[in-house]
């Protein structure tokens, strides 16, 4: 579970910012949502949801892509990327605190965008008292610390890494699969992240490659069933879904099974329709479908990935195009401790505010995002706001406060509009 991502000089940030996933055990709200790790002396408590608001171009999403970069640059690692604040230095850090297997890692970079300049990772076992290990400290192109000796290979490997001051030293020795690296390193590649509001032909693409993959899995088995069921909780007019191969072939040719991935496929719903008094089923093209039906096929797999493989799931604009009601259960199922048994976490980006109150998250999971008149971001947490001398209480309209401005991150323009 991500405990704590930190950057600077990222996008919209300029200064050090943190968005933080530890939960203040103090806080009494809804203390079942909140996750332990750990054992005692070091015990540690996480929030399942994240969620961020504040105003249009206030550096939300900028927010989620300097995550999104962090964790490129370690797993995907083609080029060292990000974007600096408003271009006037290109030295940025990001810093990712992770815990996994009960084993809290700390691994920190500072990049110029074409060389690194710092690196570590640090290891603590949660399941023991004791001190972190300090696995290596980089600086430049030389290992300054390590956790192998000298007459090892593995150090000698690491100093070679280091030579190459264009590569981060977790890229490769993650990928090559040094076991102090190499679980944070997968960690970081399996977040789920959805970071854009599809258009329409982007989502038919998705739906498509979804489609295909249940094609390819014997026609879709349980999972098309439990996306079905999903579906039609949601659409009652909706009887089944099926997957079938795009432009079947003809049947007496060899190979017309064997070849569907190639084709692809595509899904179709089937809805309730009356005849003569009877009730029938007939097929309905995905392309006719509402967009919030399409954005919610699209979100299925996504979230069922993190729920069930306990990931993060990274979302932009989680509340667009759907009904308060469904971003709402949404939200609810990282919650539930009965549906999110794997330590599954959501971190979103909403302007909804339906799920802004002491029922569906903690204040500690809420989160505001701001900006200056120079166009510098900054992150807090909702329990962290003081107003008038005292800081928020969970009785309070979290969601009427903010609209009126009490939080700040919103347009001042507009606070006038609220009644």
């Amino acid at each position: 579970m991500l405990k704590e991502f930190s950057f600077r000089n990222c996008r919209s940030f300029k200064d050090e910012s943190v968005l933080s996933m530890e939960a203040n055990y103090a806080l009494k709200d809804n203390i079942h949502f909140v996750a332990q790790r750990g054992s005692e002396g070091n015990t540690i408590y996480l929030n399942p949801v994240t969620a961020i608001y504040g105003s249009n171009a206030g550096g939300k999403t900028n927010l989620l892509r300097a995550l999104r970069d962090a964790l490129e640059n370690i797993y995907v690692g083609l080029s060292l990327r990000n974007i600096p604040y408003m271009y006037n230095s290109n030295i940025f850090m990001h810093k990712l605190v992770v815990i996994y297997d009960n084993l809290e890692y700390e691994y920190e970079y500072t990049i110029n965008n074409s060389r690194v300049l710092k690196e570590s990772l640090w290891i603590r076992d949660l399941s023991v008292k004791g001190p972190r290990k300090e696995i290596f400290v980089r600086d430049g192109a030389s290992i300054k610390k390590s956790i192998y000796q000298k007459e090892e290979p593995k150090k000698a490997f690491l100093g070679m890494i280091a030579s190459n001051e264009e590569t981060l030293i977790m890229k490769i020795a993650g990928e090559v699969g040094f076991e102090y690296f190499t679980p944070f390193y997968k960690w970081c590649g399996n977040v789920v992240i959805d970071m854009r509001d599809l258009g329409e032909k982007k989502r038919h693409a998705a739906l498509n490659k979804y489609a295909t993959e249940l094609y390819a899995n014997e026609h879709g088995g349980s999972e098309l069933t439990a996306f079905m069921n999903f579906m039609i909780k949601l659409d009652p007019a909706i009887s089944r879904l099926s997957v079938v191969p795009d432009n079947p072939p003809d049947q007496k040719k060899e190979a017309a099974e064997s070849d569907a991935k190639k084709r692809g496929a595509r899904l179709v719903t089937w809805h309730k329709k009356k005849e003569k008094g009877k009730e029938v089923s007939v097929p309905f093209p995905i392309e006719f479908a509402s967009n919030g039906t399409k954005k919610l096929m699209e979100l299925y797999p996504l979230i069922k990935k993190a729920l069930e493989e306990g990931i993060p799931f990274v979302c932009d604009e989680l509340d667009t195009l759907l009904h308060p009601l469904v971003f709402k259960q949404i939200v609810a199922m990282f919650n539930d401790n009965e549906c999110n048994r794997n330590g599954a976490q959501l971190i979103f980006t909403a302007h909804n505010t339906i799920v802004m109150n002491r029922e569906c998250l903690r204040r500690d999971e809420v989160h505001f995002v701001d900006k200056n008149e120079y166009g510098e971001s900054s992150v807090f947490r909702l329990s962290d706001v003081v107003n008038e001398g005292n800081k928020i209480r969970m009785d309070a309209l979290y969601d009427r406060l903010y609209l009126m401005g009490s939080f700040g991150a919103i347009p001042e323009l507009f606070q006038e509009a609220v009644v």
